[in-house]
């Protein structure tokens, strides 16, 4: 396993030795340390660093040197911090920037947007996965961005370094809960189930008192949301989602049921996984707490890769 160093014109120069290199991507940081000897300096800021047909590598912003130790350390964003330095914005005179498509294909209009196509290209196979009018959270970082909205379609991003580009695609996510789990007598982790969450969101839209627009949406045990009340008395559980721009029944509704699903996310699963599977950022995994029977399955969140020779050791963390 190479790891190559590249120059800013993406030049192949060398294969770095005597190193441990150092990756974290998912949730935050998207970001890597390449720790090696001062003798072994040859790269400068700007340059590459990857491993071929991987997602591993990235563009090296800082130096540091500890001279009494001789310790030099390349540090920079990983591809994921990279997509992460760019903001998606909506166009001039738009109120949000408005996706749709087969996911590659969307993927490939927004690495022209963020003006990264010299480094990234988008995989032409058709991922078998629509975008239907997705709405971009105004401002959003590329990364985030690009996760929620496959996200929304059961999707995840995939990302490996092929012939001098890092190819992002599109791809169903994996969701390892419903055929395995983790069992609190294999590992320590933090478990914790919502068993009433929200099923009533009360939408507040444009006008005054009697005159204000409302919408009631409901909630049913299977996740079914419609217009008819499904739960009463201490089973129900309110809250009020208010939007005074929304234009239209339609944008304050959608708006409810964004809301409504959002607030359902209150289960959380606190779990540091070493496993030989190399789960990506966004496969499902569940954990059991087997004197309670809690059971949560939630996204993995981050991963972290270190690298050191032909060795890689890879954890995945599972957060609320």
């Amino acid at each position: 396993m190479d790891l190559i160093y590249a120059t800013d014109r993406k030049v192949d120069v060398g294969v770095m030795r005597n190193y441990t290199f150092d990756l974290a991507f998912g949730s935050d940081e998207n970001n890597f340390e390449l720790t090696t000897g001062i003798n072994n300096h040859v790269c400068r800021p700007g340059y590459f660093l990857y491993i071929e047909n991987t997602e591993y590598g990235g563009i090296i912003d800082r130096m540091k040197v500890q001279t009494d130790t001789k310790v030099l350390v390349y540090k920079g964003r990983t591809w994921h911090g990279i997509l992460g330095s760019k903001i998606l914005e909506p166009d001039a005179g738009e109120d949000y920037l408005i996706c749709e498509g087969e996911a590659n294909a969307v993927l490939g209009t927004l690495l022209e947007r963020m003006g990264l196509t010299d480094l990234f290209k988008a995989s032409t196979v058709d991922s078998e996965l629509v975008i239907h009018s997705y709405k971009m959270n105004r401002y959003i970082n590329g990364y985030e961005g690009i996760k929620k909205m496959l996200s929304s379609v059961g999707g995840k991003l995939k990302t490996r370094f092929q012939n001098g580009f890092a190819v992002l695609s599109a791809e169903p996510l994996v969701d390892y809960s419903k055929n395995e789990e983790f069992d609190s007598s294999q590992l320590n982790f933090d478990v914790e189930k919502n068993y009433n969450p929200v099923n009533h969101m009360i939408c507040l839209g444009q006008g005054d008192l009697k005159e204000r627009t409302v919408i009631h949406l409901y909630a049913d045990g299977q996740g079914n949301i419609s217009h008819i009340p499904s739960s009463f008395g201490t089973d129900e559980v309110a809250e009020v989602y208010e939007n005074v721009n929304a234009e239209s029944m339609e944008e304050l509704e959608n708006g409810g049921i964004s809301a409504l699903k959002e607030s359902w996310n209150s289960d959380s699963l606190d779990i540091a996984i070493d496993s030989e599977r190399n789960y990506d950022i966004g496969d499902i995994v569940g954990a059991r707490e087997h004197i309670t029977d809690i059971f949560v399955a939630q996204p993995i969140a981050k991963k972290i890769v270190t690298i050191k020779g032909d060795i890689v050791t890879t954890s995945h963390k599972v957060g609320t």
